[in-house]
């Protein structure tokens, strides 16, 4: 199986850069179970990954979020599969998600393969290169969650 793990994020602004980790983390992890893995580390999510995506199996994308109030994020963070969604909030390249990506991949005519979002919410947001001990707790409930949802869909051949 050929999987695209992008993280995206802004490394420099503490609990932002989560994406960056959680991506390198799944990236070693899932080759080390044997899968054809590429990395993609962003600070926002641009067009031009669109182009590549048909050469996948599988897409992850990683982001940090802002807590939610919604009472949904129990756990502190949310794994979904997502589809084309070719809306886009506000009127400027950062209000570009994975859906959008997806939803303009599939206008150009390319394939669009099973896509999941990992989004972790963070405590600040402030400069610095380090996340915070909490989202670093969340991150790694949410991988541990993630690989056991992608065992049981995606089981190893033997």
């Amino acid at each position: 199986m050929k999987i695209l793990v992008c993280g995206y994020g802004n490394p420099f602004r503490t609990d932002d850069g989560v994406g960056h980790i959680l991506a390198e983390d799944l990236e070693r992890v899932l080759g080390e179970r044997g899968e054809e893995t590429e990395l993609s580390l962003e600070h926002q999510l641009l067009p031009e990954l669109a182009e590549a995506f048909s050469r996948f199996d599988l897409l992850i994308f990683c982001d940090a979020r802002v807590p939610s109030d919604d009472g949904g994020d129990v756990e502190g963070y949310r794994i979904e599969e997502i589809a084309p969604d070719p809306h886009l909030e506000g009127l400027n390249i950062h209000s570009v998600g994975p859906g959008w990506l997806l939803a303009l991949a599939q206008s150009l005519g390319r394939g669009v393969p099973p896509s999941v979002l990992i989004s972790v919410e963070g405590e600040s947001f402030d400069f610095g290169d380090e996340i915070t001990p909490e989202c670093r707790e969340r991150m790694e409930r949410a991988e541990k969650t993630f690989l056991k949802w992608f065992g049981e869909k995606y089981p190893a051949k033997s």
